[in-house]
């Protein structure tokens, strides 16, 4: 199964609202097997009816396996094969295989039990699999083109896949100072696509308006982002090709920038379901509204690269946009690996 490239899958907590879709057509869902698994009576219904049925959203729907709320935890009390039958009794389109997710300055002797452990649920849930729907999809995880090659290579003893993962680099993602972080990511990013060319490539955890393209830009075919809901949260919203901006009467995060009077205009005109009900005001008092605001952007940047990327002017919006922002420099790495 494929799907038009670039694509943004929304997560979405279980039972969470809002709902975008119910609003507005989005590109994908994304949901999290574990939350479904420590919820009984979802878990019973969801398995009755089916994942679209559920969430009521009939487009392509992605399960995670959770692996990431496994990063703090000294156990797993989930197995490959809970996750797996989860996955073949939901149907979603597609399903991600029970991973164990690294840190940055993990213990060599642990970040190699958790890779080989990961590509040992790979191959168990491959074994045992009663049907071929959902398509499974694997998660590379390394920090480094060293540790990354090997990994691929495990990877191709076990199976062919259509689309490859990559995973743990959330942590990295805004730290701009050094080699590490966000360079490092890039490198990674690129370079997995130039292993894999005639894969889809899909990068987990890491979508806003203005990180995303650093991931399209680098190579990624898919991202996903909980950053719609969780932006709204803290009081802020985002506007297209500028980023995160506080609109919350609450305390400010000190992470987000107030809105500037030129921005106000922009949000003035959002076409967005939230601000043509209740405007800026609305924005203000209700994470609902702010959430439904940010889903609605995300969606409409997505479609707008589409665009670009067939009048090839991409990479010029790319360069514009980014350009302006404190990733600056990670453009330079970008064009070095191309």
């Amino acid at each position: 199964m494929s799907f038009e490239t670039p694509f943004l899958w929304f997560t979405q907590t279980l039972n969470g609202a809002p709902k975008p879709w119910l609003y507005f057509k989005i590109d994908g869902l994304m949901v999290n097997a574990y939350e479904i698994l420590q919820n009984k009576s979802a878990n019973e219904k969801i398995r009755g009816e089916g994942i679209h049925e559920y969430t009521k959203f009939d487009d392509l729907i992605m399960m995670d396996s959770g692996g990431f709320l496994f990063m703090k935890k000294e156990s797993v009390d989930v197995t490959p094969e809970m996750i797996l039958r989860l996955y073949e009794d939901s149907e979603p389109n597609f399903g991600v295989i029970l991973d164990h997710p690294l840190t940055p300055n993990l213990p060599y002797t642990i970040s190699r039990w958790r890779r080989l452990k990961t590509l040992n649920n790979i191959k168990c849930m491959l074994k045992i699999r009663r049907t071929n729907n959902p398509e499974l999809i694997p998660v590379v995880h390394g920090y480094s083109i060293k540790s990354i090659n090997w990994y691929l290579k495990k990877l191709q003893e076990i199976g062919d896949f259509n689309i490859y993962g990559i995973g743990s680099l959330v942590p990295s993602v805004y730290n701009t100072k050094g080699a590490g972080g966000i360079y490092n990511i890039i490198r990674i990013i690129s370079w997995v696509k130039k292993a894999l060319p005639n894969k889809l490539v899909h990068v987990f955890g890491v979508g806003s308006t203005l990180t995303m393209h650093l991931m399209f830009y680098a190579g990624a075919d898919s991202i996903d982002s909980s950053s719609w809901r969780t932006k709204a949260a803290f009081g802020a919203i985002q506007l297209p090709g500028i980023g995160d901006r506080h609109i919350s009467p609450k305390k400010r995060h000190k992470k987000y920038t107030q809105l500037k009077r030129e921005e106000i205009k922009i949000l003035d005109k959002c076409e967005c379901p939230a601000c043509k009900k209740s405007g800026i005001e609305g924005l203000k008092e209700s994470f609902t509204l702010r959430a439904l605001h940010n889903a609605w952007v995300y969606q409409k940047e997505i479609e707008k690269v589409r665009k670009l990327v067939k009048d090839n002017e991409y990479k010029e919006y790319v360069e514009q946009t980014i350009g302006k922002t404190r990733f600056s420099k990670v453009l330079d790495i970008i064009k070095d690996q191309h």
